[in-house]
């Protein structure tokens, strides 16, 4: 068992034809899962995809499920100094990207929308997620990778499930993001208002942060705490 073990891991080399199909079986089907998982980081990565997987699987791994393999293979990458990260540093932020869409889609679902108040607080849902990335690779399905890398900054992205089960985004201005990010960690909107560096505009931008939160509300984007 010891020695089935290890060679599905390709800690060991297969000794004979019958553990090298053992190997390659396990070997595909995890190839298969980061593929389907991760479409377009597979699709950057191209050939070194495979070595890439192959160092993955010779690791200790705390779940023998995929999903958790999934978000342990993110923490890898992040984790590694390769080739591919040199030559495409996006795909950090790509891969944490699509893992996020993978996390959003597969939370729960929480309670319905409820009333808003400035004075109220409020978190984001578990079916929801802000992220701040240093390229756009939310548009890398239409982006060319000399692109992405031109396009280096700061980029705001929020991340829900809506009421039909798909997956939207919405780009943030960087004030909005920090609007929402200090709302959801715990302190009321009117608060993060005050706390902003919006200074004398803070009135005029009132009724339009209220009608965006309200937004978020109904679309069970934030929920009350």
């Amino acid at each position: 068992m010891e020695t089935l073990f290890t060679v599905a891991k390709g800690l060991e080399r297969p000794k004979n034809p019958a553990l090298e199909v053992y190997h390659r079986l396990v070997y595909n089907r995890f190839e298969d899962f980061i593929k389907t998982s991760f479409p377009l980081f597979s699709s950057f990565a191209g050939e070194e995809l495979g070595p890439l997987i192959e160092e993955f699987l010779k690791l200790d791994h705390t779940s023998p499920l995929l999903i958790d393999l999934g978000k342990e293979f993110v923490e890898f990458f992040k984790e590694t100094g390769t080739n591919l990260k040199e030559s495409k540093p996006f795909l950090e932020d790509l891969l944490l990207y699509e893992w996020s869409e993978i996390e959003v889609f597969n939370a729960p679902d929480e309670d319905g929308p409820s009333e808003f108040s400035w004075k109220d607080s409020y978190r984001l849902s578990v079916s929801s997620k802000l992220l701040h990335l240093r390229y756009p690779v939310h548009r890398a399905g239409e982006l060319s990778p000399e692109e992405i890398l031109k396009r280096e900054g700061d980029h705001y992205i929020l991340l829900y499930r809506d009421r039909e089960s798909e997956v939207k985004r919405v780009e943030l201005t960087a004030f909005v993001y920090k609007f929402l990010r200090d709302i959801n960690s715990g302190i009321s909107p009117i608060e993060a208002l005050e706390n902003s560096e919006l200074g004398e505009e803070k009135e005029e931008a009132k009724p339009y942060l209220e009608r965006f939160l309200r937004e978020l509300l109904e679309l069970g984007v934030l929920v009350k705490n």
